[in-house]
């Protein structure tokens, strides 16, 4: 039965990108960029995001997206991303101020990443961890290696549980806003950016989100001084959001630079109406496939405070039903 809906939904989303790749007016990208895109999403696959609560908030991912629906590529992606999660099992010292500021430590992937991995079981796996770790792991090499070592295991066990392809990503930049004393944090940031591009010469798939945001920020502190891309200096806004989308739809899926401003310049109309029911359908599937990987973190889904059972074929017809609505917008975009 799951097998079933798993293709009619497939289905679904091909009738849509193929009415998407006649009305959308994306940027100037040559015929073979965007045939070349499409062959590395084929129907059906699972794409699984896993990270942090960067992940977790999924503005990137809906940006992503959206970005391929303008371009005809059908995207069924699934965010198990957990906020506080790091990459790194920590001390029960490093977890400390974690603990007291929000009464729980920080959970590691390595406790929940099997029944991710059993439950979702992604063809491609994007992961991207190293806020959390950077801001409680020692700012040395030592630091660095314990990084390496996490992030090399969850490779291995992802590509040993079957997952075809497992690409990594660099973490986002940490803005210190002008505070020598968290100067640190983003130095760790920029140790593991510099190591996990490095794997690149081993073969290892990397995105890399760390460059280009510090790249903007420097940027746009040139003509104002209170520029950011993360308001917290950890979480990015839709502005650092959008950089991340834009680098794997140039690391991974190879197309050209994308200039538009924000995703929703990407629709000859109905761009933040679109974007909003890609965010709710999202939004749906993070409920669900969260509630079916339990994991210690209170407050999200799936956590000690909120086990909750999704039925799946509501889920399903949910699904569907958002999807419909979208191609719906379409229609009225092309009328």
């Amino acid at each position: 039965m799951i097998y079933h809906c798993q293709i009619l939904f497939s289905l679904l989303v091909l009738t849509f990108v193929s009415n998407v790749s006649l009305l959308a007016n994306p940027p100037a990208i040559p015929h073979e960029a965007i045939t070349r895109a499409k062959s590395m999403l084929p129907p059906g696959k699972k794409v699984v995001f896993l990270g942090d609560s960067i992940t977790q908030a999924g503005d990137y991912l809906v940006d992503l997206q959206c970005a391929l629906f303008s371009l005809g590529i059908s995207h069924h992606a699934i965010n198990v991303g957990l906020s506080s999660e790091t990459a790194t099992d920590l001390t029960e010292q490093e977890n400390l101020s974690h603990v007291q500021a929000h009464q729980f430590p920080r959970p590691a992937i390595s406790a929940r990443l099997s029944r991710v991995l059993a439950t979702t079981s992604p063809d491609i796996l994007f992961v991207c961890y190293g806020m959390n770790d950077g801001g409680a792991l020692p700012q040395d090499e030592l630091g660095l290696k314990r990084y390496q070592d996490a992030m090399s295991s969850l490779r291995q066990q992802a590509l040993s549980a079957g997952v075809r392809r497992v690409v990594l990503c660099t973490p986002p930049l940490h803005d210190s806003k002008g505070n020598p004393s968290q100067d640190g944090h983003d130095a760790n940031l920029t140790r593991y950016t510099d190591w996990l591009l490095s794997q690149r010469a081993k073969g290892w798939e990397v995105v890399d989100f760390h460059t280009p945001m510090r790249q903007a920020l420097e940027q746009g502190r040139k003509t104002d001084p209170q520029f950011t891309l993360s308001p917290d200096g950890t979480h990015p806004d839709r502005n650092g959001h959008w950089i991340m989308a834009k680098q794997i739809l140039r690391d991974f899926f190879l197309l050209p630079e994308i200039t538009a401003l924000k995703v929703e310049d990407l629709f000859p109309s109905f761009g933040k109406e679109i974007r909003s029911l890609v965010r709710q359908l999202t939004d749906r599937r993070f409920a669900y496939w969260m509630s079916l990987i339990p994991h210690q973190r209170p407050g999200v889904i799936g956590g000690p405070d909120q086990r909750v059972k999704i039925d799946r074929a509501a889920f399903e017809k949910d699904q569907a039903s958002d999807l419909r609505t979208i191609h719906a917008h379409w229609l009225r975009a092309k009328a």
